[in-house]
């Protein structure tokens, strides 16, 4: 017995000593040593609790002194429990020691800039200036300068006030998300967006986007772009912004240019900039992650704390644990984020209370990081619903760390004493030549608040220095201050750095008058080898419409057509341009639907009419469909174009299915004439029905036929939802049923759930959920397990979870949280495969004997299921439950189907490539069955995953511990 006993545990032993120290919660320094970080890069720590705790954003101020936001109420806490610290380096080693609350009973505050004598606090529903009037280290005024901002969800409130190159001051911005659950505290979607502490300036009344401001001249804009927590901008005062699941997007035009057209039906003013997904895949390593109910696991679900650092764009991802870098390239009127490695991150935690939520650029050149350092960094509204009143939603509220992270590339400068409030306005100049955006900011704000009279010499005296960003800041300072001459600009239009000649432009903009004669030197850009820089000329002129400045636009247009944000900036000059430059523009498909839509929005019937008359023309079918698309797009109302219909049914009898899908989206943007359209209805009814006619046009027809009297064409409906029909037929079916109200139609889809591919039940359910009183039915199907709930898709999970009926939300909860089942006590042994020393080469040895016959990885194995580079990302929990309990979650698209033929049996497998005529079941070794549609009695698919839920037979502890490591980094 002690013979086995003492075996056991030298078998315990290398596993133990591979084990992190016990935990969560970490000390900072264990958890430091749990980061892995890019090489090139060091993490330091700097601050940590007690002096703050739970913090969210922070400010350095011209002496020194940081300040710090401590949002300790999240998630749920409104009880004013935020709180501001005043932190200060008393023996000057460069790491602050004396700490002071300068402020307490704030709600949910979320940003802070420094700003004349006091800060500025986000603190929805107001932006608060704070000052100390008394110096004993506390705010003694305390009013709202900013009101109106919405109350909601604190992931979603008004954050991050950031000093502006242009001297306004820049908020982060949204619409505010409902409240479902917790109305009672996140109620409140706000007013106007105004002054609080003068009159007379218009209120923002359009409250979803990013706000400018400037106190000194009491000016107040809404942006074109949005930002949910945290924004930044480049050298050059180019703005990016983000969203949860949208890591990093460029606000390409700006709201003054859009607002000149109001008909250009313009989607976003953003672009997604990561040429790596989006939402782009992340790879954390936590192997025991927390994961909510609508966590978008191994992708981003939480980007936040955009900062922008020597070239890179840097975002923290809190519920993966780590920190993402992109490296910013110009890419037209825009840019490109590209990953800085492959399949890593920039850091990446083991801890998984490690949660990075902002970022600040220090004086000394660094980079700092903050850490909310909580167990939960979700809000409840999304939650499983046990933890709303669970005491883990505010675990770590005691806890948080701020880190330095240097470059090796960049290394920060010696640390050295501010005492910026003291230094001569000689000095504060002399600051703008620093090359560390920290000194540029501080000084320019400094010289803004005193306007020193002697300042604009000595600034004029920079624009030679030889660094173009001294430049910048030396052109905008003077700008500010009302000191910037003509001749300044001339120069920098003339400058040999393209963002230099960019902002110059806007510069120029700022001097002209209504009808400005245009220089020599602004003239000569619209040649610019700069394509930034001619789009920018492009926008600035469409303010003025004389027709010299017309045919630069137009040059410009021409030459840059195929980059859609140069075509938004053509049409923003005015709805009018669209009539005349549809009738000129050649070539390029996408600006014609830009220009339609234009069109469709001004709602003028002899312009639609020429336009789909332009469309009927012996054009290319692309620039047929692009102009009919458009119209549908600017158009959006149901009134039937009764001159251009006969037109316009018979560019739907286009043998060009991309020309037909067109004019059938115009049709349903407009509406149509049932009487008028009698004989391609029939010709409609003909051929939805018929088998020899190609799959594309019956599924056309049926939604022609929807468009005229679907609930008499209801049965017809029925019988295509059949998967004897090609799959393109299914969707417009399922598509065309959704148009019928009542419940007749949810109940016949639901009837025929397991019986529809993936891309079928989608449709499907959208169709169901076009009409809100379906969705109980939806509940119900859940509960009798005639739906399986990862047969939905996450917007209709969503739409259950966050019901308004609090009766369905409660019921659709417990059927969409995950449950191991009978599988949880297998899953619970697995655990311990976490904390194993595991070794990749071994773990190929079990995916060659285990994985192959069905996995692809690396080119090597069959494609049955899902190719494992894909889950890569994926934490090492979620795999492991995936692969003990496969039909807890199985991929869309690698369902497992029973089809029964009519003369080969029965047969089952993954479903594979389809088309109008056959099927394809995929099986182990990469074997397959194809299938006849016309030989198919009935096709359903199963509730269990094709991979077998017995692995633990095959695979040992340590074996799915090797499996595990070799998938993560094979």
């Amino acid at each position: 017995m002690y013979r086995c006993l003492f075996a056991v545990l030298i078998a315990l032993l290398p596993a133990a000593c591979n084990r992190q120290p016990a935990g969560p919660p970490y000390t900072p320094d264990q958890s430091l040593q749990m980061m892995k970080v890019e090489p090139g890069f060091k993490v330091e720590k700097l601050i940590s609790e007690p002096a703050i705790v739970s913090p969210v954003a922070m400010d350095i101020d011209e002496d020194g002194r940081w300040w710090v936001v401590e949002n300790r109420g999240y998630p749920l806490d409104t009880g004013k429990v935020g709180r501001v610290k005043l932190l200060e380096d008393t023996n000057n080693d460069g790491i602050p020691d004396k700490s002071t609350i300068f402020a307490d009973s704030l709600v949910l505050p979320t940003g802070i800039m420094r700003w004349k004598k006091g800060v500025l606090v986000t603190d929805a529903p107001d932006l608060l200036y704070l000052e100390d009037t008394n110096g004993d280290g506390r705010a003694d005024i305390r009013r709202p300068m900013l009101t109106g901002f919405a109350f909601t969800n604190p992931q979603h409130t008004v954050n991050s006030p950031v000093y502006g190159l242009d001297n306004w001051i820049y908020i982060a911005h949204e619409n505010p998300t409902t409240a479902i659950i917790f109305k009672d505290k996140f109620s409140d979607r706000g007013s106007n967006i105004r002054y609080a502490d003068r009159d007379g300036v218009p209120p923002l009344t359009e409250k979803g986007r990013n706000v400018r401001f400037n106190p000194d001249t009491g000016q107040l804009e809404a942006l074109s772009g949005t930002s949910q927590f945290g924004h930044a901008f480049d050298s050059f005062g180019r703005h990016f912004t983000l969203n949860n699941t949208y890591h990093a997007r460029h606000e390409v035009i700006a709201a003054r240019y859009l607002n000149r057209n109001p008909d250009l039906p313009l989607r976003t003013a953003l672009e997604d900039i990561s040429d790596h997904g989006i939402p782009a895949k992340v790879f954390p390593l936590v192997a025991r992650q927390r994961v909510e109910m609508l966590t978008s696991v191994g992708e981003f679900t939480s980007a936040c704390g955009l900062t922008f650092f020597h070239g890179s764009l840097f975002v923290a991802e809190p519920a993966h644990n780590l920190v993402h870098r992109d490296l910013l390239e110009p890419k037209g009127a825009t840019f490109v984020g590209k990953r800085t490695r492959a399949n890593a991150e920039f850091i990446a935690s083991t801890d998984p209370w490690f949660r990075p939520v902002n970022f600040y650029t220090g004086p000394n050149g660094d980079l700092y990081m903050l850490d909310y350092y909580r167990l939960v960094i979700e809000h409840p509204e999304w939650m499983a619903t046990q933890t709303h009143t669970s005491a883990e939603l505010s675990a770590g509220i005691d806890r948080g760390r701020i880190y330095k992270i240097t470059s090796d590339q960049h290394p920060p400068t010696p640390h050295q004493k501010l005492n910026l409030s003291q230094a001569t306005t000689a000095e504060l100049v002399s600051f703008l030549d620093r090359d560390n955006p920290w000194w540029r900011r501080t000084a320019q704000r400094l010289l803004m608040d005193r306007k020193p009279s002697g300042a604009p010499a000595l600034i004029a005296k920079l624009l030679a220095a030889n660094d173009p960003v001294t430049r910048l800041h030396a052109l905008w300072t003077l700008d500010g201050l009302g000191k910037l001459e003509q001749a300044h600009i001339d120069k920098a239009l003339a400058d040999p750095i393209p963002g230099i000649r960019e902002n110059a432009i806007k510069l120029a903009e700022k001097k002209w008058g209504n009808e400005p004669a245009l220089s020599a030197a602004l003239t000569a850009l619209a040649a610019d080898p700069d394509s930034r820089v001619r789009f920018q000329l492009l926008a600035t002129l469409g303010s003025i419409q004389t027709p010299q400045a017309r045919a630069i636009r137009d040059r410009i247009l021409f030459r840059d057509m195929d980059d859609r944000w140069v075509q938004v900036a053509a049409l923003s000059a005015g709805s009018a341009e669209a009539v005349r430059l549809i009738s000129t523009a050649k070539g390029n498909p996408q600006f014609f639907r830009q220009t339609a839509a234009v069109i469709g929005a001004r709602r003028n019937p002899a312009e639609i009419q020429s336009a789909i008359s332009q469309a009927s023309r012996p054009v290319s079918s692309a620039i047929q469909a692009a102009i009919l698309e458009g119209l549908a797009a600017g158009l959006r109302a149901s009134a039937p174009i009764a001159a251009a219909q006969p037109k316009l049914l018979a560019l739907f009898a286009s043998p060009n299915a991309e020309v037909r899908r067109a004019a059938l989206r115009l049709f349903e943007a407009t509406g149509l004439n049932p009487a008028s359209a009698k004989a391609a209805i029939d010709k409609a009814a003909k051929a939805a029905p018929d088998p020899n006619t190609p799959a594309a046009l019956r599924a056309d027809s049926i939604g022609l036929l929807a468009l005229a009297s679907p609930a008499s064409h209801q049965s017809l409906f029925k019988d295509l939802i059949n998967p004897k029909q090609p799959e393109a037929v299914q969707l417009a079916a399922a598509r065309a049923l959704g148009r019928i109200p009542g419940p007749e139609t949810a109940m016949f889809l639901i009837a025929n759930w397991t019986n529809m591919t993936g891309a079928v039940r989608m449709e499907a359910a959208d169709a169901i959920y076009r009409d809100p009183s379906r969705i109980p039915l939806v509940l119900a199907a859940l509960k009798q397990g005639s739906i399986q709930p990862w047969t939905l898709g996450f917007s209709h999970k969503r739409q259950l979870v966050m019901h308004r009926d609090p009766a369905i939300r409660d019921a659709a909860r417990p059927l969409l949280e995950a449950s191991g089942g009978e599988r949880a006590g297998v899953i619970r042994q697995y655990q311990a495969a976490l904390d194993l020393a595991a070794d990749p080469a071994r773990g190929r040895q079990v995916f060659e004997q285990v994985c192959r016959k069905c996995h692809q990885l690396n080119g090597d194995g069959a494609a049955v299921g899902p190719d494992l580079a894909t889950v890569r990302s994926q934490p090492k929990q979620a795999l492991l439950t995936d692969i003990l309990n496969p039909s807890q979650a199985i991929s869309q698209g690698f369902e497992a189907f029973v089809v029964e033929t009519a003369n080969s049996g029965t047969l089952d497998g993954v479903l594979g490539p389809q088309t109008a005529t056959t099927i394809t079941l995929r099986h182990e070794e990469g074997k397959e069955d194809v299938i006849q549609r016309r030989d198919i009695q009935s096709m359903r698919v199963t509730s269990l995953s094709a991979m077998p839920a017995d692995l633990e037979k095959q695979i040992s502890p340590q074996q799915m511990a090797d499996l595990l490591e070799y998938l993560k980094r094979p």
